[in-house]
Formats: C-alpha cells, sequence, structure tokens
C-alpha cells in the first residue's frame, strides 16, 4: 500500500484503515444461552413470582448496593414506576435534561405531570444544576438526572428536597464518589435493552431503591395491580397497574450477564482511557471528560467535533469514519425541548443541548482487549480529521 494510498480517505478511493468490523458488544454466551434454556424447559415462564426473577432481583440489588430491586420489561417502565410510586402526577413537574433519549422524559406524561425540559453540561453532557435550580417551582415533584453515555450526572449539585430519579439506562456500575449510581437519589432505573451494558435478551429493565415504599408501589404497579384481599385467599385491583413484568428466562439471562458485568465494564473502561489519550490533542475533536470522583462507564463513546474547523458538519464527519471501518452515528441530533411529543411541557431554552446536537458523534469502542483495535480508531479519527481540516 502507497503513502498516498494510506492517507487519502476511504470515502474518496483512498484505503480504509481497517476493512473488518470492530466488536464493540459482547454477544451472549453459551452460559446466557443455557441459563434462559434451562428456564424455557422447566415450563414456568412468567409472572412476579418467579424464582428466576426473585434471585435476579436480590442480585441487581446487591451490586447496586441497596435494599430493593424490582424488575420490569423495560427503562421506560422502571422511569415510570418510580415516579408513581413518588405519588407525581397531574398538576405536578418533573425536570429533564434536554440532552438524552425521548424515554428519560415521556413516564413524567404518562403519569400525566408535566416534563420542564432545561439544559445540560458543555463536557459531561448531564443535566446543569444551576439550569435546574432555575426551573424549580412549587409543583416540581421530581428531577430525573440523566447518567448519559455512562457519565454519573451530578446529583450531589441539584437542588436539595426534591426526589431525584436517577435515570442509569446508560450507566450500569457507574459511581459518583464512590457510590453506586443505583444508590445515588430516590431510586434509579436501568434498561436491558439490546445493546445496553447488559441485556435480558433484547427488552428488560429494573427499578433499584432503598425506599421500601417506592418498592411497594412498584410491585403493585408491574402486575396489573394485582393484591390479595386481606383475609381471603382472592385476589384483587386496588389500583390502576400494567403488565411491566419480566419473564423467567429473561431473569435467568440477565443474572448470566451480571455476573460478567464487572469484567466487561473493566475492558470497556481501560479501552476508553487508551482512546481518550490517542485522541488528545487532535485539533477540533473533543474526547469524553471525566469529571473528578466520577466512575465513567463508557456505554457510548462520545466525541465532539468541532465544525468551525472541518469542511464536513458532524454527519460528514461520520460517513468519512465509517468509510474507514470505524462505525459512527449522530449522538441525539433532536433536543428534548424540540421533541413534538413534549411541547405541552415548560421548556426552557436549551442553548447547550442546541449546540451538542450538531457537534456530537459516537465511535466504536471495542469490547475486547485488543489494543490495535483501539488503535485502529483512534487513526481512523486522526486521518478523518487531517484531511477534512480547514
Amino acid at each position: 500500500m502507497t503513502t498516498v494510498e494510506r492517507n487519502r480517505l476511504a470515502i474518496d478511493g483512498g484505503a480504509p484503515v481497517r476493512d473488518h468490523p470492530i466488536v464493540t458488544t459482547v454477544p451472549p454466551t453459551a452460559a446466557d444461552v443455557a441459563a434462559a434454556a434451562a428456564v424455557l424447559r422447566s415450563g414456568r415462564l412468567g409472572g412476579p413470582e418467579h424464582p428466576e426473577t426473585h434471585r435476579f432481583e436480590a442480585e441487581l440489588a446487591a451490586f447496586g448496593e441497596v435494599p430493593h430491586a424490582v424488575a420490569v420489561n423495560s427503562g421506560t417502565a422502571a422511569i415510570h414506576a418510580i415516579l408513581a410510586g413518588l405519588g407525581v402526577g397531574p398538576g405536578d413537574e418533573v425536570i429533564v435534561p434536554a440532552h438524552t433519549f425521548i424515554a428519560s422524559a415521556t413516564p413524567v406524561l404518562m403519569v400525566g405531570a408535566k416534563p420542564v425540559v432545561v439544559d445540560v453540561d458543555d463536557s459531561t453532557y448531564c443535566i446543569d444544576p444551576a439550569a435546574a435550580a432555575a426551573e424549580v417551582t412549587r409543583r416540581t415533584k421530581a428531577i430525573v438526572a440523566v447518567h448519559i453515555n455512562g457519565h454519573p450526572a451530578p446529583v450531589d449539585r441539584l437542588p436539595s428536597g426534591i426526589p431525584v430519579v436517577s435515570d442509569a439506562c446508560q450507566a450500569h456500575g457507574a459511581a459518583l464518589g464512590g457510590v453506586p449510581v443505583a444508590a445515588l437519589g430516590a431510586a434509579a432505573a436501568f434498561s436491558f435493552w439490546q445493546d445496553k451494558l447488559m441485556t435480558t435478551g433484547g427488552e428488560g429493565g429494573a427499578l433499584l431503591t432503598a425506599d421500601p415504599a417506592i418498592a411497594e408501589a412498584a410491585n403493585l404497579l408491574r402486575s396489573h395491580g394485582l393484591r390479595q384481599i386481606p383475609g381471603s385467599r382472592d385476589f384483587h385491583h386496588p389500583v390502576l397497574g400494567y403488565n411491566y413484568r419480566l419473564t423467567g428466562p429473561q431473569s435467568a439471562m440477565g443474572r448470566s450477564q451480571l455476573s460478567r458485568l464487572p469484567e466487561m465494564l473493566a475492558v470497556r473502561r481501560r479501552n476508553a482511557r487508551k482512546l481518550i489519550e490517542a485522541l488528545d490533542g487532535i485539533a477540533g475533536i473533543t474526547p469524553p471528560v471525566v469529571r473528578p470522583g466520577a466512575r465513567h462507564v463508557f456505554w457510548k463513546f462520545v466525541i465532539a467535533v468541532d465544525p468551525e474547523q472541518f469542511t464536513v458538519d458532524v454527519r460528514g464527519f461520520m460517513r468519512a469514519l465509517a468509510a474507514e471501518g470505524v462505525p459512527a452515528a449522530p449522538r441525539y441530533p433532536v433536543a428534548l425541548h424540540k421533541q413534538p411529543v413534549l411541547s405541552s411541557g415548560r421548556l426552557a431554552a436549551c442553548p447547550v443541548a442546541e449546540s451538542l446536537s450538531s457537534r456530537l458523534l459516537t465511535v466504536a469502542l471495542p469490547a475486547t482487549e485488543q489494543d490495535d483495535d483501539v488503535a485502529d480508531v483512534a487513526e481512523a479519527v486522526r486521518k478523518v480529521a487531517t484531511a477534512l481540516r480547514r
């Protein structure tokens, strides 16, 4: 390969940095499949009292260092159940950050409350405590703190006296000041969707809490509001509930994945550190920032691209990276205060979130301990940045 072929962008006909995919997620192992299959063969597959679900909940609670875990069928369901457990309802307001997935805010609508969308920090991309404090009113009943991309939100700096819903759907194993995100706030929501740091077979979630009242409310909510009638063998439905149950096979897979999670996180954090070091100093590129005292687990490795320094926008940069063999994707190109479904909420000005929507992209973070993989990602970013610089 000539120097010209190597230096010319692959999107323009040059040689790509890498000509085969980088492994960015850990596929289910034989142990995961066997765990789920064993439950399938047992013939007992579902129900909130499934023994595998109880075991999964106990292990989740131990991992999160809290006394209670309630398994549900999605992270969205977990946030909804937490808000309901806090008594949030019509006439109330819940503060949410503008830079996150829509499901951080839609549960607010699901309980009949009004979302109040506020701006985020320009370095960690988590909720801005000052922006949150500026929007607190007598109607504010909760703040959703999203641990975005795996970086813990500044829960310690949020307005005091208001319950915090810790949206940890992207942050399994993250911590702030040595405290797991599961133990930050009134309760924490986790997602086990197919590309999260761990999965229960494509969908799934859980809420973790130290508050027995929230756990009890979630237990009731997740299974149609079903409760035994006092003094009777029969059951009734005293409240409106939902079908948020997790199945036995899903719980078994979750237990298997959870047992390997610390090992997987160690690899991700190692690779992220190496990639941050390799990208440091590339003009126009800002790698992830980690706040002192924060344990970032890097569900997504997000870089900021300064559009003024390049001849293309973020999407053009992304396409060039993909041609070099490095998967890339835009990161929340439509901030929450621009989402039509939230138009009934109270939407503050969010200039940082708007700026991020045109500057951020995710790049592949290798999931294996292959130093060449990390080096190839860094080389692709450097090559594209050099070729497309103004």
